[in-house]
């Protein structure tokens, strides 16, 4: 039982899997995972069928990881551990140093035995009743200045999916004079990433675009982010925890107002 890569072929198999295991948001993200990093998905095929699956996304030296899912019915095997130390030692070749990680309550335990620790508590918010409307698109003017916040916000080059999500999806920049101050991406009904520099232009894009959104992941570390959330009528649905596996990244985490997904960071 050796992992191999997982392609487009197997997408109605794997979105099925994690809507089983109660993953509906990574279903809808899993196309995009596997176009940024097509070679950072990986299953398990047991007698014929999809038992399990993982994926890591580079950004720089840093692997997220994400849509960790084994079969109800496969569980309790080892299937898990596998894939996961499959995924750790093709991502270290690739240049690999830290991974992190948004852990489920059902999948902190191997993440821990694993050498996994806690970095923070985070939360997926829902806010009933969003009203969907389109967000304006970013000008080409502003893209360099976007992704140079994001990595100085974040400690991570995610330059591809930063590049993917504003080109798919509308936002807004706010900027003080040249500099640019914070970003928000509206994907879907989904409010981030939002990267802010100051608590002010947070506030700023999360009131703005809330009421057209009807989730959000953001660090409860990040205590004006969950404050400007909870204003804007989100609430708290579902506990994660953000993990490490290496050495610790230098990030700004009171810049990071929400993710783009919990398998995305």
């Amino acid at each position: 039982m050796i992992p191999c890569a997982l392609t487009g072929s197997d997408l109605p198999a794997a979105t099925d899997l994690l809507a089983r295991v109660g993953l509906a948001g990574a279903r809808a993200m899993l196309h995009r995972y596997l176009r940024w990093q097509p070679d950072g998905v990986w299953k398990l095929d047991l007698d014929g069928a999809l038992a399990g699956m993982v994926t890591v996304l580079r950004q720089g030296s840093v692997g997220f990881v994400g849509c960790m899912a084994v079969d109800p019915a496969r569980q309790g095997a080892g299937l898990g551990r596998r894939l996961l130390e499959h995924a750790h030692r093709e991502a270290r070749r690739a240049g690999i140093v830290t991974f992190l990680l948004e852990a489920t309550p059902a999948g902190e335990l191997l993440y821990r035995r694993l050498g996994y620790v806690v970095e923070h508590e985070s939360m997926i918010f829902a806010r009933p009743g969003a009203t969907a409307a389109a967000a304006p698109t970013f000008a080409a003017a502003d893209r360099r200045d976007i992704v140079a916040l994001d990595r100085e916000a974040t400690g991570c080059d995610r330059a591809v999916m930063i590049a993917s999500l504003i080109d798919e999806f509308g936002g807004a920049v706010i900027r003080d004079g040249e500099r640019l101050a914070a970003y928000a991406v509206v994907a879907g009904d989904r409010l981030g990433p939002v990267i802010a520099s100051t608590a002010a232009s947070g506030r700023a894009l999360v009131e703005r675009f809330a009421p057209g959104c009807a989730t959000a992941v953001a660090s409860l570390a990040n205590p004006a982010a969950v404050a400007a959330l909870t204003a804007s009528g989100f609430t708290e649905a579902s506990p994660l925890r953000r993990m490490r596996l290496g050495p610790p990244i230098a990030a700004r985490p009171g810049w990071i107002w929400t993710l783009a997904s919990p398998g995305a960071g």
